[in-house]
């Protein structure tokens, strides 16, 4: 399936390519954004290069959406927002990160809404699936107000689902 290129009032979501090196970089070599989800944050250019690599090779597998998350009015790259480990027709995992400068601006609220939808219409996904370190609270605020369940918490984590019968009842 060709990679999918999805649109908000604000955003461009479209398949990530390697002229982001440097966008990558620059988001996962940030200890304030990279802390979320690497145990230490990139400090060599290689390292987004291979990141890249590894999200359009899942794609090109099949198992794996890894959107770049563009503002439409200055081309700016903002962060990424993916689904991991889904099966078309039945469970999916989202992750997402945005640079800094970007928080508190809804812009991953907006992103979020758009492939959430796109993993229950098109995708046919029967429930989503996000984790997140229980320390990230903007994270789970964020998950909350889209309507996920926290399902199990440990230590140091959330687990959070969302069922297609619950993201149509929220938006009916």
């Amino acid at each position: 399936m060709d990679f999918p290129e999805l649109e908000t009032e604000r955003l461009i979501l479209r398949a990530i390519s390697p002229d982001d090196r440097f966008a990558i970089f620059e988001n996962y070599s940030d200890p304030d954004v990279a802390g979320w989800f690497f145990d230490q944050p990139y400090t060599r250019i290689e390292q987004a290069d291979q990141i890249i690599q590894e999200f359009i090779q899942k794609s090109s597998a099949g198992k794996g959406l890894t959107w770049a998350i563009i503002l439409k009015e200055s081309g700016e790259f903002l962060g990424t927002c993916s689904y991991e480990n889904f099966a078309v027709g039945q469970r999916g995992e989202i992750g997402f990160d945005l640079a800094k400068q970007h928080w508190g601006h809804g812009y991953m609220t907006e992103a979020l809404r758009l492939i959430i939808a796109y993993g229950f219409t098109v995708l046919d996904l029967v429930e989503i699936e996000a984790h997140t370190y229980s320390h990230n609270a903007r994270a789970r605020r964020l998950l909350e107000e889209l309507g996920f369940n926290v399902v199990t918490i440990t230590e140091d984590s959330h687990r959070y689902t969302l069922s297609r019968e619950d993201w149509i009842r929220i938006h009916s």
